[in-house]
């Protein structure tokens, strides 16, 4: 099978949906044909082919704008469509709906090529009055729905996610899959491991650190975890520290906020971490959090319940059909109830332990990555052949 995927950025460029194309298709291309057309990073900005774990890259030059509602830059690509016609691939895969337009459906349709498009980004909901509307406006109004209905095939990353997105009219043709996680990877690590060790000397931490790990951008909801970790270090004078992995728009916001909130020495800032590093940062940490306002279906979460980390989430999205049980829950936007709940677990430990223990039993049965591949082969093979 020839399989072309489209996204707008892969490897080097670090986020989720990319993370999960890399995890998906260096699995796929080991018994099929794999090319991923996408952007070529502006520091070189020019066409290029090369290889990464047996699949073809194909970069094209590009043109990058940042839209304030969007927590992504738009790329305007050059050449897309002669690339997709050289491909001659038997199902193309889209992996942004906010990417693609008329002219790339037509190229495909136009050469009897089925469709495919993975929705890793609901419907925008819970963000703020603005971007919920004009998220819903894109899909209903403008292109989304005409997107989704011109598709052969759609997957979403989580019931909650397929649910408040797709148009009844193409539930049909839809299927649930899950995100994985590499839990060989990311395993539990005693404090002793050489590398565990310089993650925390790195940090300069004492006492409790809590992490969470996402894009620096509104929806993640970190100014409500920086809140909730500063009362408890200034009015209930708990030894805690705040660790944020990731990268955007909110960072020189939040370094204010820790200012203005009297955390600032024990709150750090850590981005561009190589994937073989993380998983000694979860194991150099005791809690990990997710404190979104919207999220469909957390990578990040995934990885800190392989590493038995005990998990403080929002109750939003796809994030319980990733957690179960395994988890402990908040209200977004609500510091008080984070507040609590991080207080529970270090009151609970041996509580909180056992339930983030069911969370790694939990990523080996449901969020394997070597099934989830054979879903979309079997999935994309089917829809081939009719």
């Amino acid at each position: 099978m020839d399989i072309c995927v489209l996204n707008p950025f892969f490897y080097p460029y670090k986020g989720g949906t990319e993370k999960v194309i890399m995890e998906v298709y260096k699995r796929l291309v080991k018994n099929n044909n794999v090319t991923i057309i996408t952007s070529a990073p502006l520091r070189k900005n020019r066409p290029s082919v090369e290889y990464i774990e047996g699949i073809k890259i194909v970069r094209l030059r590009n043109i990058q704008t940042h839209i304030p509602i969007f927590p992504m830059p738009f790329v305007f690509f050059q050449g897309l469509k002669k690339a997709l016609v050289k491909e001659k691939s038997d199902i193309y895969h889209i992996n942004n709906r906010y990417q693609y337009f008329k002219d790339t459906v037509n190229t495909v349709k136009d050469m009897n090529k089925k469709l495919a498009l993975t929705i890793h980004n609901a419907l925008p909901t819970n963000i703020d009055p603005l971007t919920d509307r004009l998220g819903y406006i894109y899909d209903y109004r403008i292109w989304g729905i005409k997107l989704m209905h011109d598709m052969d095939l759609i997957t979403g990353v989580s019931t909650s996610t397929i649910k408040t997105t797709v148009p009844r009219r193409d539930l049909k043709k839809t299927h649930l899959v899950f995100n994985g996680v590499d839990y060989n990877n990311y395993r539990k690590i005693g404090r002793s491991n050489k590398e565990v060790s310089k993650v925390r000397n790195r940090l300069g931490f004492d006492g409790i650190t809590i992490l969470t790990n996402g894009r620096l951008a509104k929806q993640k909801g970190q100014i409500y975890l920086m809140e909730a970790v500063s009362e408890l270090v200034n009015n209930d004078k708990e030894n805690l520290n705040l660790l944020v992995i990731g990268n955007g728009p909110l960072k020189r916001r939040l370094y204010t906020a820790a200012k203005r909130l009297d955390i600032k020495d024990r709150f750090k800032i850590m981005y561009n971490l190589d994937d073989k590093e993380l998983p000694f940062y979860y194991n150099a940490c005791d809690i990990f959090s997710l404190p979104s306002l919207y999220e469909p279906a957390g990578l990040a979460v995934l990885e800190a319940l392989a590493c038995e980390m005990p998990s403080i989430v929002s109750k939003v999205g796809g994030v319980p059909e990733m957690v179960g049980s395994s988890g402990f829950y908040v209200k977004p936007k609500d510091y008080n109830d984070i507040k609590e709940k991080i207080r529970y677990v270090m009151d609970n430990r041996k509580i909180a332990l056992k339930v983030a223990k069911s969370g790694r039993e939990r990523m080996i049965k449901c969020h394997n990555w070597d099934l989830i591949a054979k879903q979309y082969e079997r999935l994309f093979s089917k829809t081939i052949r009719y």
